[in-house]
Protein backbone atom coordinates (compact mmCIF):
# COMPACT_ATOMS: atom_id res chain seq x y z
CA UNK A 1 0.00 0.00 0.00
CA UNK A 2 2.50 2.26 1.01
CA UNK A 3 4.82 1.59 -2.08
CA UNK A 4 1.60 2.43 -4.34
CA UNK A 5 0.86 5.30 -2.35
CA UNK A 6 4.70 6.55 -3.45
CA UNK A 7 4.08 5.90 -7.13
CA UNK A 8 0.71 7.50 -7.04
CA UNK A 9 2.86 10.45 -5.64
CA UNK A 10 5.53 9.94 -8.05
CA UNK A 11 2.85 10.25 -11.10
CA UNK A 12 0.85 13.20 -9.75
CA UNK A 13 4.47 15.35 -9.37
CA UNK A 14 4.99 13.74 -12.94
CA UNK A 15 1.43 14.60 -14.88
CA UNK A 16 1.99 18.41 -12.78
CA UNK A 17 5.35 18.93 -14.44
CA UNK A 18 4.10 17.83 -17.68
CA UNK A 19 0.98 20.37 -17.20
CA UNK A 20 3.27 22.97 -15.77
CA UNK A 21 6.01 22.38 -18.37
CA UNK A 22 3.77 22.59 -21.62
CA UNK A 23 2.75 25.66 -21.22
CA UNK A 24 6.39 26.93 -20.22
CA UNK A 25 7.89 25.12 -23.08
CA UNK A 26 5.09 26.98 -25.52
CA UNK A 27 5.13 29.69 -24.08
CA UNK A 28 9.09 29.67 -24.30
CA UNK A 29 8.81 28.93 -27.85
CA UNK A 30 6.06 31.05 -29.01
CA UNK A 31 8.22 34.76 -27.30
CA UNK A 32 11.32 33.52 -28.94
CA UNK A 33 9.33 33.37 -32.75
CA UNK A 34 7.28 36.28 -31.85
CA UNK A 35 7.61 38.46 -34.67
CA UNK A 36 7.61 35.72 -37.48
CA UNK A 37 4.22 34.23 -35.50
CA UNK A 38 2.25 37.41 -35.24
CA UNK A 39 3.97 39.21 -38.77
CA UNK A 40 2.36 35.15 -40.62
CA UNK A 41 -1.00 35.95 -38.54
CA UNK A 42 -1.37 39.38 -39.98
CA UNK A 43 0.11 38.71 -43.81
CA UNK A 44 -1.62 35.57 -44.21
CA UNK A 45 -5.14 37.66 -45.44
CA UNK A 46 -4.36 38.72 -49.10
CA UNK A 47 -5.07 42.29 -48.16
CA UNK A 48 -1.71 42.63 -46.19
CA UNK A 49 0.64 39.99 -47.97
CA UNK A 50 2.10 42.51 -49.89
CA UNK A 51 2.99 44.44 -46.67
CA UNK A 52 5.75 44.80 -44.27
CA UNK A 53 5.03 44.26 -40.21
CA UNK A 54 6.68 45.51 -37.57
CA UNK A 55 6.61 45.85 -33.83
CA UNK A 56 7.48 47.50 -30.26
CA UNK A 57 6.80 44.85 -27.60
CA UNK A 58 5.37 41.39 -28.16
CA UNK A 59 3.96 39.36 -25.00
CA UNK A 60 2.01 35.91 -25.35
CA UNK A 61 0.87 34.00 -22.57
CA UNK A 62 -0.65 30.10 -23.38
CA UNK A 63 -2.35 28.26 -21.18
CA UNK A 64 -5.00 25.88 -21.91
CA UNK A 65 -7.65 27.80 -22.28
CA UNK A 66 -5.89 29.68 -25.29
CA UNK A 67 -3.36 32.40 -25.38
CA UNK A 68 -3.07 35.94 -23.98
CA UNK A 69 -1.49 38.21 -26.90
CA UNK A 70 -0.54 41.98 -25.58
CA UNK A 71 1.38 44.23 -28.38
CA UNK A 72 2.33 47.43 -28.57
CA UNK A 73 3.05 49.87 -31.51
CA UNK A 74 2.18 47.71 -34.63
CA UNK A 75 2.85 49.17 -38.07
CA UNK A 76 2.29 47.84 -41.61
CA UNK A 77 3.31 49.23 -44.13
CA UNK A 78 3.31 48.25 -48.26
CA UNK A 79 6.14 46.60 -49.45
CA UNK A 80 8.74 48.78 -52.25
CA UNK A 81 7.43 46.22 -54.96
CA UNK A 82 3.46 47.22 -54.04
CA UNK A 83 2.59 49.49 -56.96
CA UNK A 84 -0.54 52.40 -56.90
CA UNK A 85 -2.47 50.05 -59.03
CA UNK A 86 -3.27 48.24 -56.04
CA UNK A 87 -4.45 48.67 -52.60
CA UNK A 88 -2.06 49.87 -50.16
CA UNK A 89 -2.75 49.48 -46.38
CA UNK A 90 -0.93 52.08 -43.78
CA UNK A 91 -1.50 50.78 -40.26
CA UNK A 92 -0.72 51.54 -36.88
CA UNK A 93 -1.99 50.15 -33.69
CA UNK A 94 -0.61 51.15 -30.04
CA UNK A 95 -2.42 48.97 -28.40
CA UNK A 96 -3.90 45.39 -28.98
CA UNK A 97 -4.51 42.58 -25.90
CA UNK A 98 -6.01 39.63 -26.89
CA UNK A 99 -7.39 36.86 -24.80
CA UNK A 100 -8.26 33.38 -25.50
CA UNK A 101 -6.67 32.48 -28.89
CA UNK A 102 -7.61 29.13 -30.32
CA UNK A 103 -5.11 27.78 -31.68
CA UNK A 104 -7.19 24.69 -33.18
CA UNK A 105 -9.03 27.43 -34.40
CA UNK A 106 -5.80 28.15 -36.79
CA UNK A 107 -4.44 25.12 -37.15
CA UNK A 108 -6.86 23.14 -38.14
CA UNK A 109 -9.59 25.41 -39.27
CA UNK A 110 -7.90 28.50 -40.47
CA UNK A 111 -9.86 30.27 -38.68
CA UNK A 112 -9.28 32.88 -36.22
CA UNK A 113 -11.42 33.05 -32.84
CA UNK A 114 -10.64 35.43 -29.83
CA UNK A 115 -12.85 35.54 -26.67
CA UNK A 116 -12.00 39.35 -26.75
CA UNK A 117 -10.25 42.07 -28.05
CA UNK A 118 -9.12 45.27 -27.08
CA UNK A 119 -7.87 47.50 -29.59
CA UNK A 120 -6.51 51.41 -28.84
CA UNK A 121 -5.85 54.28 -31.09
CA UNK A 122 -5.63 52.74 -34.28
CA UNK A 123 -5.17 54.44 -37.31
CA UNK A 124 -5.94 52.81 -41.44
CA UNK A 125 -5.06 54.79 -44.25
CA UNK A 126 -5.87 52.79 -47.35
CA UNK A 127 -4.55 54.45 -51.16
CA UNK A 128 -6.85 52.76 -53.68
CA UNK A 129 -6.77 53.42 -57.32
CA UNK A 130 -10.20 54.76 -58.90
CA UNK A 131 -12.54 52.42 -57.52
CA UNK A 132 -14.14 52.43 -61.09
CA UNK A 133 -10.90 51.12 -62.49
CA UNK A 134 -10.90 48.47 -59.84
CA UNK A 135 -14.06 47.05 -60.71
CA UNK A 136 -13.31 47.07 -65.02
CA UNK A 137 -9.69 45.96 -63.88
CA UNK A 138 -10.35 41.73 -64.65
CA UNK A 139 -9.92 39.48 -61.59
CA UNK A 140 -6.74 37.72 -61.14
CA UNK A 141 -7.36 33.57 -61.15
CA UNK A 142 -7.85 32.30 -57.08
CA UNK A 143 -4.78 30.04 -56.33
CA UNK A 144 -5.68 26.60 -55.55
CA UNK A 145 -5.37 27.23 -52.07
CA UNK A 146 -6.07 30.49 -50.93
CA UNK A 147 -4.20 32.19 -47.89
CA UNK A 148 -7.43 33.91 -46.55
CA UNK A 149 -9.04 33.03 -43.57
CA UNK A 150 -12.15 30.85 -43.39
CA UNK A 151 -13.40 33.14 -40.78
CA UNK A 152 -12.96 35.55 -38.33
CA UNK A 153 -14.72 35.47 -34.96
CA UNK A 154 -14.59 37.57 -31.34
CA UNK A 155 -16.39 37.09 -28.94
CA UNK A 156 -16.11 40.64 -27.34
CA UNK A 157 -14.59 43.44 -29.26
CA UNK A 158 -13.53 46.52 -27.45
CA UNK A 159 -12.17 49.09 -30.17
CA UNK A 160 -11.03 52.65 -28.50
CA UNK A 161 -9.87 55.59 -31.03
CA UNK A 162 -10.04 54.25 -34.70
CA UNK A 163 -9.82 56.39 -37.79
CA UNK A 164 -9.78 55.22 -41.18
CA UNK A 165 -8.58 57.19 -44.32
CA UNK A 166 -9.40 56.07 -47.78
CA UNK A 167 -7.08 57.97 -49.85
CA UNK A 168 -7.58 57.90 -53.81
CA UNK A 169 -4.37 57.43 -55.66
CA UNK A 170 -5.43 59.41 -58.84
CA UNK A 171 -5.95 62.54 -56.79
CA UNK A 172 -3.97 61.85 -53.53
CA UNK A 173 -6.85 62.89 -51.94
CA UNK A 174 -9.06 61.16 -49.21
CA UNK A 175 -11.90 59.29 -50.81
CA UNK A 176 -13.65 58.49 -47.35
CA UNK A 177 -12.40 59.32 -44.03
CA UNK A 178 -14.18 58.03 -40.24
CA UNK A 179 -12.74 59.44 -36.88
CA UNK A 180 -12.43 58.86 -33.38
CA UNK A 181 -14.53 55.91 -33.11
CA UNK A 182 -15.74 54.19 -30.03
CA UNK A 183 -17.16 50.89 -30.34
CA UNK A 184 -18.44 47.93 -27.72
CA UNK A 185 -19.18 44.75 -30.00
CA UNK A 186 -20.33 41.58 -29.02
CA UNK A 187 -20.52 38.29 -30.98
CA UNK A 188 -18.46 39.51 -34.30
CA UNK A 189 -18.19 36.90 -36.82
CA UNK A 190 -16.45 37.63 -40.51
CA UNK A 191 -16.55 34.59 -42.83
CA UNK A 192 -15.02 34.02 -46.33
CA UNK A 193 -18.78 34.17 -47.88
CA UNK A 194 -19.13 37.60 -46.14
CA UNK A 195 -16.20 38.99 -48.00
CA UNK A 196 -17.17 37.15 -51.26
CA UNK A 197 -20.57 38.40 -50.88
CA UNK A 198 -21.59 42.24 -52.32
CA UNK A 199 -24.25 42.29 -50.29
CA UNK A 200 -22.78 40.77 -46.76
CA UNK A 201 -20.67 42.78 -44.13
CA UNK A 202 -20.36 40.88 -41.10
CA UNK A 203 -22.45 38.99 -38.70
CA UNK A 204 -22.76 40.74 -34.96
CA UNK A 205 -25.04 40.69 -32.29
CA UNK A 206 -24.60 43.71 -30.36
CA UNK A 207 -23.12 47.03 -31.35
CA UNK A 208 -22.82 50.25 -29.28
CA UNK A 209 -20.66 53.25 -29.68
CA UNK A 210 -19.94 56.59 -31.62
CA UNK A 211 -18.54 57.59 -34.43
CA UNK A 212 -17.27 61.29 -34.29
CA UNK A 213 -17.12 62.50 -38.03
CA UNK A 214 -17.35 60.97 -41.28
CA UNK A 215 -17.26 62.49 -44.55
CA UNK A 216 -17.48 60.88 -48.18
CA UNK A 217 -16.06 62.74 -51.00
CA UNK A 218 -17.32 62.72 -54.80
CA UNK A 219 -18.20 64.59 -57.31
CA UNK A 220 -14.07 64.60 -58.21
CA UNK A 221 -13.69 66.07 -54.99
CA UNK A 222 -15.56 69.31 -55.38
CA UNK A 223 -18.80 67.95 -53.27
CA UNK A 224 -18.43 65.66 -49.61
CA UNK A 225 -20.77 64.64 -47.34
CA UNK A 226 -20.28 65.02 -44.10
CA UNK A 227 -21.79 63.34 -40.55
CA UNK A 228 -21.00 64.70 -37.20
CA UNK A 229 -21.61 63.21 -33.42
CA UNK A 230 -23.01 59.56 -34.82
CA UNK A 231 -24.73 57.16 -31.73
CA UNK A 232 -25.42 53.88 -32.51
CA UNK A 233 -27.07 50.88 -30.25
CA UNK A 234 -28.29 47.51 -31.60
CA UNK A 235 -30.13 47.08 -28.69
CA UNK A 236 -32.33 49.86 -29.04
CA UNK A 237 -32.11 49.88 -32.85
CA UNK A 238 -31.50 53.06 -32.34
CA UNK A 239 -29.39 55.39 -34.57
CA UNK A 240 -28.62 59.61 -34.24
CA UNK A 241 -26.53 61.56 -36.42
CA UNK A 242 -25.72 65.28 -34.68
CA UNK A 243 -24.96 66.90 -37.89
CA UNK A 244 -25.83 66.35 -41.56
CA UNK A 245 -24.98 67.75 -44.53
CA UNK A 246 -23.93 67.57 -48.05
CA UNK A 247 -21.85 70.57 -48.64
CA UNK A 248 -19.81 72.04 -51.69
CA UNK A 249 -15.75 73.36 -52.06
CA UNK A 250 -17.12 75.87 -54.61
CA UNK A 251 -19.23 78.39 -54.41
CA UNK A 252 -22.69 77.79 -57.05
CA UNK A 253 -21.08 80.13 -59.88
CA UNK A 254 -17.53 78.84 -60.09
CA UNK A 255 -18.84 75.16 -59.58
CA UNK A 256 -21.41 75.63 -62.48
CA UNK A 257 -18.77 77.64 -64.91
CA UNK A 258 -17.09 74.17 -65.33
CA UNK A 259 -19.67 72.14 -66.85
CA UNK A 260 -20.29 72.88 -70.59
CA UNK A 261 -24.29 71.96 -70.14
CA UNK A 262 -26.91 72.72 -67.69
CA UNK A 263 -25.78 71.54 -63.98
CA UNK A 264 -27.64 72.17 -60.38
CA UNK A 265 -25.93 73.40 -57.64
CA UNK A 266 -26.96 71.60 -54.34
CA UNK A 267 -26.12 72.00 -50.59
CA UNK A 268 -27.60 70.37 -47.93
CA UNK A 269 -26.74 71.94 -44.21
CA UNK A 270 -27.47 71.82 -40.61
CA UNK A 271 -29.69 68.39 -40.41
CA UNK A 272 -29.91 66.33 -37.67
CA UNK A 273 -31.21 62.99 -37.92
CA UNK A 274 -32.64 60.29 -35.58
CA UNK A 275 -33.18 57.00 -36.79
CA UNK A 276 -35.27 54.68 -34.61
CA UNK A 277 -36.49 50.89 -35.62
CA UNK A 278 -32.74 50.19 -37.40
CA UNK A 279 -32.91 46.54 -38.32
CA UNK A 280 -29.06 46.41 -38.62
CA UNK A 281 -28.76 42.83 -38.82
CA UNK A 282 -30.93 43.12 -41.95
CA UNK A 283 -28.06 45.77 -43.08
CA UNK A 284 -24.81 43.71 -41.60
CA UNK A 285 -26.21 40.27 -43.10
CA UNK A 286 -28.16 41.00 -46.28
CA UNK A 287 -27.04 44.94 -47.43
CA UNK A 288 -30.80 45.96 -47.08
CA UNK A 289 -31.48 49.52 -45.22
CA UNK A 290 -34.72 48.96 -43.30
CA UNK A 291 -35.93 51.44 -40.95
CA UNK A 292 -38.94 51.84 -38.76
CA UNK A 293 -39.03 55.64 -38.95
CA UNK A 294 -36.76 58.75 -39.94
CA UNK A 295 -36.87 62.35 -37.84
CA UNK A 296 -35.03 64.71 -39.44
CA UNK A 297 -34.79 68.25 -37.67
CA UNK A 298 -33.60 71.79 -39.20
CA UNK A 299 -32.55 70.77 -42.38
CA UNK A 300 -31.41 73.90 -45.09
CA UNK A 301 -31.10 73.11 -48.80
CA UNK A 302 -30.38 75.39 -51.24
CA UNK A 303 -30.60 75.01 -55.15
CA UNK A 304 -29.34 76.66 -57.61
CA UNK A 305 -29.21 76.43 -61.62
CA UNK A 306 -27.56 78.54 -64.46
CA UNK A 307 -30.33 78.97 -66.96
CA UNK A 308 -27.90 80.68 -69.69
CA UNK A 309 -26.05 76.77 -69.84
CA UNK A 310 -27.57 74.54 -72.50
CA UNK A 311 -29.73 71.93 -71.45
CA UNK A 312 -28.80 68.26 -72.10
CA UNK A 313 -31.78 67.21 -73.60
CA UNK A 314 -30.95 63.67 -73.59
CA UNK A 315 -30.80 63.22 -70.15
CA UNK A 316 -33.71 60.93 -68.62
CA UNK A 317 -34.18 61.63 -65.03
CA UNK A 318 -36.74 58.79 -63.63
CA UNK A 319 -39.80 59.23 -62.11
CA UNK A 320 -40.64 58.21 -58.68
CA UNK A 321 -41.61 54.61 -59.89
CA UNK A 322 -38.90 53.67 -62.32
CA UNK A 323 -36.39 55.11 -59.51
CA UNK A 324 -37.44 52.41 -56.84
CA UNK A 325 -37.09 50.31 -59.50
CA UNK A 326 -34.00 50.58 -60.91
CA UNK A 327 -32.64 51.42 -57.15
CA UNK A 328 -28.98 49.56 -56.48
CA UNK A 329 -30.09 49.51 -52.68
CA UNK A 330 -32.70 47.55 -51.07
CA UNK A 331 -35.01 50.44 -48.90
CA UNK A 332 -37.86 50.32 -46.52
CA UNK A 333 -38.43 53.56 -44.24
CA UNK A 334 -41.99 53.43 -42.88
CA UNK A 335 -42.05 57.27 -42.08
CA UNK A 336 -40.19 60.01 -42.77
CA UNK A 337 -40.71 62.91 -40.88
CA UNK A 338 -38.62 66.46 -41.53
CA UNK A 339 -39.48 69.51 -39.16
CA UNK A 340 -38.38 73.02 -39.79
CA UNK A 341 -36.80 72.44 -42.78
CA UNK A 342 -35.68 75.71 -45.27
CA UNK A 343 -35.46 75.26 -49.10
CA UNK A 344 -34.15 78.11 -51.80
CA UNK A 345 -34.58 77.69 -55.17
CA UNK A 346 -32.41 79.72 -57.40
CA UNK A 347 -32.21 80.92 -60.95
CA UNK A 348 -30.01 82.73 -62.82
CA UNK A 349 -32.37 83.39 -65.86
CA UNK A 350 -31.36 83.26 -69.73
CA UNK A 351 -31.57 86.61 -70.12
CA UNK A 352 -29.71 90.21 -68.90
CA UNK A 353 -30.75 90.28 -65.58
CA UNK A 354 -27.83 91.50 -63.28
CA UNK A 355 -29.01 88.99 -60.47
CA UNK A 356 -30.87 85.72 -60.26
CA UNK A 357 -33.75 84.85 -58.83
CA UNK A 358 -35.16 82.85 -55.77
CA UNK A 359 -38.17 81.70 -53.87
CA UNK A 360 -37.91 80.06 -50.51
CA UNK A 361 -39.83 77.85 -48.10
CA UNK A 362 -39.71 78.09 -44.31
CA UNK A 363 -40.78 76.29 -41.59
CA UNK A 364 -41.62 73.23 -43.46
CA UNK A 365 -42.74 70.07 -42.14
CA UNK A 366 -42.88 67.28 -44.02
CA UNK A 367 -44.02 63.47 -43.67
CA UNK A 368 -43.10 60.40 -46.39
CA UNK A 369 -44.85 57.27 -45.46
CA UNK A 370 -43.90 54.47 -47.37
CA UNK A 371 -40.45 55.12 -48.53
CA UNK A 372 -39.61 51.49 -50.51
CA UNK A 373 -38.54 49.28 -53.26
CA UNK A 374 -38.22 46.14 -50.46
CA UNK A 375 -41.28 44.61 -51.77
CA UNK A 376 -41.41 41.53 -48.91
CA UNK A 377 -41.53 44.19 -46.41
CA UNK A 378 -44.15 46.67 -47.95
CA UNK A 379 -46.95 43.77 -48.75
CA UNK A 380 -49.69 45.12 -50.58
CA UNK A 381 -48.62 48.94 -49.37
CA UNK A 382 -48.20 50.05 -52.98
CA UNK A 383 -48.28 53.86 -52.44
CA UNK A 384 -46.02 56.60 -51.47
CA UNK A 385 -47.53 59.81 -50.00
CA UNK A 386 -45.68 63.01 -49.09
CA UNK A 387 -47.55 65.48 -47.13
CA UNK A 388 -45.99 68.80 -47.01
CA UNK A 389 -46.45 72.51 -45.58
CA UNK A 390 -44.49 75.29 -44.98
CA UNK A 391 -44.30 79.18 -45.87
CA UNK A 392 -43.50 80.75 -48.98
CA UNK A 393 -41.31 83.21 -49.64
CA UNK A 394 -41.80 83.46 -45.39
CA UNK A 395 -45.60 84.00 -45.67
CA UNK A 396 -48.56 82.34 -47.74
CA UNK A 397 -48.68 78.88 -45.88
CA UNK A 398 -48.39 75.76 -48.66
CA UNK A 399 -50.29 72.64 -47.78
CA UNK A 400 -49.51 69.64 -50.52
CA UNK A 401 -50.35 66.06 -50.81
CA UNK A 402 -48.56 63.83 -53.59
CA UNK A 403 -49.37 60.14 -53.74
CA UNK A 404 -47.23 57.83 -56.69
CA UNK A 405 -48.67 54.23 -57.14
CA UNK A 406 -45.17 52.33 -56.95
CA UNK A 407 -45.75 49.68 -59.24
CA UNK A 408 -47.81 51.36 -62.13
CA UNK A 409 -46.37 50.74 -65.60
CA UNK A 410 -47.12 54.50 -66.43
CA UNK A 411 -45.90 56.23 -63.00
CA UNK A 412 -49.59 57.16 -62.00
CA UNK A 413 -49.88 59.92 -59.42
CA UNK A 414 -51.80 62.72 -58.08
CA UNK A 415 -50.83 66.07 -56.29
CA UNK A 416 -53.57 68.18 -54.31
CA UNK A 417 -52.93 71.40 -52.55
CA UNK A 418 -53.31 74.91 -51.51
CA UNK A 419 -51.80 78.02 -50.77
CA UNK A 420 -52.75 80.46 -48.14
CA UNK A 421 -53.04 84.33 -48.16
CA UNK A 422 -50.07 86.00 -48.90
CA UNK A 423 -49.22 89.85 -50.79
CA UNK A 424 -47.84 88.94 -53.80
CA UNK A 425 -45.34 91.48 -53.99
CA UNK A 426 -43.51 88.87 -51.85
CA UNK A 427 -42.64 87.09 -55.22
CA UNK A 428 -40.88 90.05 -56.91
CA UNK A 429 -37.64 88.19 -56.27
CA UNK A 430 -38.64 85.76 -58.51
CA UNK A 431 -40.86 87.62 -60.83
CA UNK A 432 -38.33 90.37 -61.65
CA UNK A 433 -35.47 88.73 -62.94
CA UNK A 434 -37.38 86.19 -64.77
CA UNK A 435 -39.90 88.45 -66.32
CA UNK A 436 -38.64 92.41 -66.60
CA UNK A 437 -41.54 93.07 -64.49
CA UNK A 438 -41.86 93.58 -61.02
CA UNK A 439 -45.65 93.62 -58.97
CA UNK A 440 -46.65 96.95 -58.17
CA UNK A 441 -49.67 95.42 -55.59
CA UNK A 442 -52.13 92.57 -55.12
CA UNK A 443 -53.28 89.96 -53.01
CA UNK A 444 -53.24 86.25 -53.09
CA UNK A 445 -56.13 85.13 -51.13
CA UNK A 446 -56.18 81.38 -52.01
CA UNK A 447 -54.85 78.20 -54.11
CA UNK A 448 -56.00 75.43 -54.77
CA UNK A 449 -55.22 72.73 -57.40
CA UNK A 450 -56.25 69.18 -57.54
CA UNK A 451 -53.72 67.08 -60.33
CA UNK A 452 -53.51 63.46 -62.06
CA UNK A 453 -50.59 62.86 -64.20
CA UNK A 454 -48.43 59.68 -65.30
CA UNK A 455 -44.91 59.59 -67.07
CA UNK A 456 -46.52 61.19 -69.82
CA UNK A 457 -49.04 63.66 -69.50
CA UNK A 458 -51.04 65.34 -66.26
CA UNK A 459 -54.32 67.39 -66.03
CA UNK A 460 -56.25 68.62 -63.51
CA UNK A 461 -58.07 72.10 -62.21
CA UNK A 462 -56.33 75.09 -60.32
CA UNK A 463 -58.41 77.96 -58.79
CA UNK A 464 -56.57 81.01 -57.48
CA UNK A 465 -58.17 84.08 -55.55
CA UNK A 466 -56.73 87.75 -55.83
CA UNK A 467 -57.21 90.70 -55.99
CA UNK A 468 -56.11 94.48 -56.87
CA UNK A 469 -53.47 93.02 -59.00
CA UNK A 470 -50.68 95.33 -60.82
CA UNK A 471 -47.83 94.70 -62.72
CA UNK A 472 -45.23 97.79 -64.25
CA UNK A 473 -42.54 96.91 -67.04
CA UNK A 474 -39.09 97.36 -65.77
CA UNK A 475 -36.10 99.45 -68.03
CA UNK A 476 -33.35 97.15 -69.47
CA UNK A 477 -31.04 97.62 -66.34
CA UNK A 478 -34.07 95.89 -64.54
CA UNK A 479 -35.05 98.64 -62.32
CA UNK A 480 -38.01 100.88 -62.42
CA UNK A 481 -38.14 104.38 -64.06
CA UNK A 482 -40.13 106.75 -65.36
CA UNK A 483 -40.31 106.42 -69.28
CA UNK A 484 -43.58 107.16 -70.96
CA UNK A 485 -43.10 104.13 -73.13
CA UNK A 486 -42.85 101.63 -70.50
CA UNK A 487 -45.67 103.15 -68.51
CA UNK A 488 -48.27 102.89 -71.40
CA UNK A 489 -46.96 99.28 -72.09
CA UNK A 490 -47.83 98.72 -68.33
CA UNK A 491 -51.22 100.03 -68.69
CA UNK A 492 -52.05 98.17 -71.63
CA UNK A 493 -50.38 94.77 -69.74
CA UNK A 494 -52.76 95.49 -66.58
CA UNK A 495 -55.89 96.76 -68.58
CA UNK A 496 -55.90 94.03 -71.56
CA UNK A 497 -53.85 91.21 -70.48
CA UNK A 498 -54.00 90.75 -66.83
CA UNK A 499 -57.00 90.26 -65.00
CA UNK A 500 -56.17 92.25 -61.75
CA UNK A 501 -59.37 90.45 -60.03
CA UNK A 502 -60.37 86.82 -59.26
CA UNK A 503 -63.15 86.33 -58.72
CA UNK A 504 -64.45 89.15 -61.25
CA UNK A 505 -66.08 92.22 -60.25
CA UNK A 506 -69.15 90.86 -61.40
CA UNK A 507 -68.35 88.24 -58.87
CA UNK A 508 -68.03 85.42 -61.51
CA UNK A 509 -65.01 83.03 -60.73
CA UNK A 510 -62.54 81.97 -63.11
CA UNK A 511 -61.32 78.91 -62.65
CA UNK A 512 -58.04 77.26 -64.77
CA UNK A 513 -57.47 74.16 -66.43
CA UNK A 514 -53.98 71.92 -66.10
CA UNK A 515 -52.80 70.04 -69.14
CA UNK A 516 -49.04 69.64 -69.79
CA UNK A 517 -47.03 67.46 -71.62
CA UNK A 518 -43.79 66.06 -69.81
CA UNK A 519 -40.27 67.22 -70.41
CA UNK A 520 -38.64 64.26 -70.34
CA UNK A 521 -35.04 65.63 -69.69
CA UNK A 522 -36.28 67.55 -66.43
CA UNK A 523 -36.91 66.15 -63.02
CA UNK A 524 -40.15 64.92 -61.24
CA UNK A 525 -40.42 68.64 -59.24
CA UNK A 526 -40.18 70.44 -62.79
CA UNK A 527 -42.57 68.74 -63.72
CA UNK A 528 -45.42 69.13 -61.01
CA UNK A 529 -44.28 73.02 -61.04
CA UNK A 530 -45.00 73.11 -65.04
CA UNK A 531 -48.52 71.71 -64.54
CA UNK A 532 -48.96 74.19 -61.47
CA UNK A 533 -48.20 77.08 -63.86
CA UNK A 534 -50.37 75.45 -66.59
CA UNK A 535 -53.30 76.51 -64.95
CA UNK A 536 -51.95 80.22 -63.71
CA UNK A 537 -51.68 80.79 -67.25
CA UNK A 538 -55.11 79.25 -67.95
CA UNK A 539 -56.85 81.08 -65.53
CA UNK A 540 -55.57 84.54 -67.54
CA UNK A 541 -56.08 83.17 -70.85
CA UNK A 542 -58.90 81.60 -70.71
CA UNK A 543 -57.96 78.52 -72.85
CA UNK A 544 -59.84 74.79 -72.19
CA UNK A 545 -58.36 71.82 -71.84
CA UNK A 546 -58.48 70.95 -75.57
CA UNK A 547 -56.83 74.38 -76.18
CA UNK A 548 -54.49 73.74 -74.03
CA UNK A 549 -53.33 69.84 -75.68
CA UNK A 550 -53.14 71.39 -79.23
CA UNK A 551 -51.10 74.10 -77.96
CA UNK A 552 -49.01 71.28 -75.96
CA UNK A 553 -48.50 69.52 -79.18
CA UNK A 554 -47.42 72.15 -80.91
CA UNK A 555 -45.15 72.97 -77.94
CA UNK A 556 -43.93 69.57 -78.06
CA UNK A 557 -43.24 69.56 -82.07
CA UNK A 558 -40.68 72.79 -81.45
CA UNK A 559 -38.91 71.06 -78.41
CA UNK A 560 -38.32 68.33 -80.63
CA UNK A 561 -37.31 70.31 -83.62
CA UNK A 562 -35.08 72.67 -81.30
CA UNK A 563 -33.46 69.29 -80.04
CA UNK A 564 -32.06 68.10 -83.28
CA UNK A 565 -30.51 71.76 -83.68
CA UNK A 566 -28.80 71.36 -80.90
CA UNK A 567 -27.47 68.12 -81.58
CA UNK A 568 -26.11 69.92 -84.17
CA UNK A 569 -24.49 72.91 -82.47
CA UNK A 570 -22.79 71.06 -79.90
CA UNK A 571 -19.55 72.01 -81.15
CA UNK A 572 -19.98 75.97 -79.97
CA UNK A 573 -21.26 74.65 -76.52
CA UNK A 574 -17.44 74.65 -75.08
CA UNK A 575 -16.89 78.00 -76.48
CA UNK A 576 -20.45 79.56 -74.90
CA UNK A 577 -19.37 77.85 -71.00
CA UNK A 578 -16.18 80.08 -71.77
CA UNK A 579 -18.22 83.16 -71.94
CA UNK A 580 -19.88 82.63 -69.30
CA UNK A 581 -17.37 81.57 -67.17
CA UNK A 582 -15.87 84.41 -67.86
CA UNK A 583 -19.04 86.65 -67.11
CA UNK A 584 -19.53 84.85 -63.59
CA UNK A 585 -16.15 86.22 -62.22
CA UNK A 586 -18.28 89.26 -60.96
CA UNK A 587 -20.89 86.69 -59.93
CA UNK A 588 -18.56 84.85 -57.72
CA UNK A 589 -17.14 88.01 -56.30
CA UNK A 590 -20.84 89.31 -55.50
CA UNK A 591 -21.21 85.49 -54.01
CA UNK A 592 -18.22 85.78 -52.00
CA UNK A 593 -19.34 88.94 -50.31
CA UNK A 594 -22.61 87.42 -49.70
CA UNK A 595 -21.05 84.59 -47.99
CA UNK A 596 -18.80 87.19 -45.59
CA UNK A 597 -22.16 89.35 -44.95
CA UNK A 598 -23.72 86.06 -44.09
CA UNK A 599 -20.73 84.67 -41.66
Amino acid sequence: MKKFLIWLFALLVVLLLVLRGIPFLINSYLNANADRIVTNLITRASLFGDHQVTFGQILLDYDYFGTYLKIRDIKVKPSEELDEEHIRMDLTIDQLDLTGFKWSEFLLRNSISVDSALISKMIIISSTPPLDSLQQRPRKPKKAKSKDYESLSVKYFDLNDLSIELVNNLYDSVRISLQDMDLKVQGFRLTKDDIQDPQSLFHVDVVKGSIGEAVFHFDQFRQHALVKDIILDTDNQSMFFGYMGLLNKQGKYQYTSQFAERQSWTEIDNAKLDLRGVHFGSFFRKGIIEVDSVFASDMRVEIFVDKRKVEDRQKRPQMVHQLFKDLGQVIHIDHIFVNNAYLKIEERPDNKSPRSGFLYFSDMQVHIINFSNFVERRGENKLLKLEASGKLMGQGMLKALAQYELESEKGDFTLKGSLGPMELKALDPMIEPQSQATVKSGKLNSLVFDIKGNDYDGTGQLTVLYENLELALLNPNFERDNNFFRKVGSFLANTLIIKSNNPKKNGETVAGTVYYIRDTHKSMFAYWWKLIFSGLKSTLTGDDLEELKKKEQIRLAETTNSSKTLVSQKSDVSKTASEHEKSSHKERREERRQNKKTD
